[in-house]
């Protein structure tokens, strides 16, 4: 079970064909979303200082970046890992706990895509030159609880209509991609296990400049790989 998570929505994301209905164990939800998302991408974002674009293939695959050697500072602004949610491909199964708390009902399924849509912050929020790093991930998922932090501010009745997907514009990307979930306005949080990362990353230097007709640039990209680290 996960923790001492009090609230008594559980939900889970996996194909249609792999929610369970009815009454379920705890252990029904775990092997249901062992079935659900098992990629994420890991992104750290810096601001650019003076960097070039014929440096992109000198820094190093894991995404640790220090000061440049002249001083000025490659400052993060993002260090995240994004499950890849797959909205086209996942459902959502909402699951209450009841008096045994191995014991859960089934409340809701459907698929994911008819939940509500959400746009959050844009990663850079200013203008300026940055750096991208991507890499590719394997994780397993455990069912989502609301944090455990926010659940004092969740209604325990359930209603699809809170249920929300976010979506975000993520580096020098030019399409929305889903970072999230949320209900009643607090995120769901997917206890994660992180497995093994590609042996390669992605590096980008891009700008962003809000006053011109075109505010995103990508000035260069540069695949890195493992051995290079």
């Amino acid at each position: 079970m996960v923790g001492d998570m009090a609230h008594p929505l559980v939900f889970v994301l996996a194909p249609p064909d792999q929610l369970p209905g009815g009454e379920v164990s705890w252990q029904d939800l775990v092997r249901a979303q062992q079935q659900g998302p098992k990629a994420a991408f890991a992104l750290r974002l810096f601001s650019a200082a003076e960097t070039s674009e014929a440096q992109l293939g000198t820094l190093p695959w894991d995404g640790s970046l220090e000061a440049q050697s002249s001083g000025q500072p490659r400052r993060m602004i993002c260090d995240a890992v994004v499950p890849r949610f797959d909205p086209q491909g996942n459902a959502m199964g909402v699951y209450q706990r009841r008096e045994d708390p191995d014991r859960l009902l089934c409340l809701d399924r459907f698929p994911l895509l008819e939940s509500c849509n959400e746009t959050c912050w844009f990663y850079p929020t200013h203008d300026g030159r940055f750096l991208s790093w991507e890499r590719a991930l394997a994780l397993e998922l455990q069912p989502g609880v609301v944090a455990q932090e926010a659940q004092h501010l969740v209604p325990e009745s359930y209603e699809r209509s809170q249920l929300t997907l976010l979506w975000s514009l993520l580096a020098d990307n030019d399409s929305l991609t889903c970072v999230g979930l949320t209900y009643a306005g607090q995120r769901i949080i997917w206890p994660q296990t992180l497995g093994r990362p590609e042996a390669t990353a992605l590096w980008s230097l891009f700008s962003v400049d809000t006053q011109a007709e075109v505010s995103l640039t990508v000035n260069a990209t540069q695949v890195v790989d493992q051995t290079a680290a």
